[in-house]
């Protein structure tokens, strides 16, 4: 399913080039699209705790999205980079990475004109940011670029869509079919909104944790970079954003709360993957042989 899913919405992107643009409205693949989204979308919300609604109002909404994505004390994918993991594994992570970070931005992006007024003008700020506010060299898609040619990797899309497991493409996929369609743009925002608020503490420990295995600043600079954005960037998206929509649409705050959680859910299951195989000095990736010594 989550393959399936990758490849029609690279139609859309124009992630892979073997797919020809034509195929982006042909009917079949769109029928495809349809049933394998309502397949995804009914098992995630089915496995997906949401937490209790407030009210509608803008502090509210923040509140409960701060409170739903506070840190933990228990096992953590960044933490075990910064302090434990070896240089084979900082590989293998930035290869689990660059399914989404080489489209960074662009799934969110898909519910700008699906929004209006103070959360349109909220999710157009945060976004900016991410394109590099204008200058390329600060995209952040192109940093993340360099950071893998630097680590000796390929930086071509979906080079390593064959190695990476299906709950890797899955973390991709939730946010695309939010982003692309309508009735999800409340899922949307409060997946970005978690995004956001998940971010800046996790970068610091991975930047550390890349310079620790021997990797350079062009490397780590990524990293760094998020370090102060999405500092900046989860106020935003926790009140201007998500708490803005639901006082404008408050019909949409059961989706944004759903899309926060859901981000967290299927995110988390995507680390634990990596941090158990790790943990059982196994390969996170498809197609690994043998038991890590």
């Amino acid at each position: 399913m989550q393959l399936s899913l990758f490849a029609l919405y690279a139609i859309a992107y124009g992630s892979l080039d073997q797919l020809g643009e034509e195929l982006e409205w042909d009917t079949d693949l769109i029928a495809a699209r349809v049933e394998l989204e309502r397949a995804f979308e009914a098992s995630v919300r089915e496995r997906t705790p949401v937490p209790d609604a407030p009210l509608p109002q803008r502090e509210a909404v923040a509140e409960t999205l701060f409170a739903l994505t506070a840190p933990t004390p228990g096992p953590s994918l960044s933490r075990y980079i910064a302090r434990t993991a070896d240089r084979e594994q900082a590989l293998e992570f930035l290869m689990q990475r660059s399914i989404y970070t080489l489209r960074e931005a662009d799934a969110h992006s898909w519910a700008i004109p699906r929004l209006t007024g103070r959360a349109k003008a909220a999710l157009m700020e945060i976004q900016a940011d991410e394109y590099g506010g204008g200058d390329f060299d600060r995209m952040h898609q192109d940093l993340f670029a360099r950071t893998l040619l630097h680590a000796g990797l390929d930086a071509g899309y979906g080079a390593y869509v064959d190695r990476v497991p299906a709950i890797t493409l899955a973390s991709f996929n939730l946010m695309t079919m939010f982003g692309l369609n309508r009735r999800l743009r409340g899922a949307a925002v409060g997946h970005l909104a978690a995004f956001e608020m998940t971010s800046s503490i996790p970068c610091r420990a991975i930047a550390e944790g890349l310079r620790r295995v021997g990797f350079d600043d062009v490397v780590a600079d990524y990293y760094d970079e998020h370090v102060e954005a999405d500092a900046v960037h989860e106020q935003i998206a926790g009140r201007d954003l998500a708490g803005s929509l639901a006082e404008d649409e408050p019909e949409l705050l059961g989706d944004i709360l759903f899309g926060a959680a859901a981000c967290l859910t299927v995110d988390g299951w995507a680390g634990d993957h990596i941090l158990q195989a790790w943990e059982a000095s196994r390969s996170s990736l498809r197609g690994a042989v043998g038991v890590r010594s």
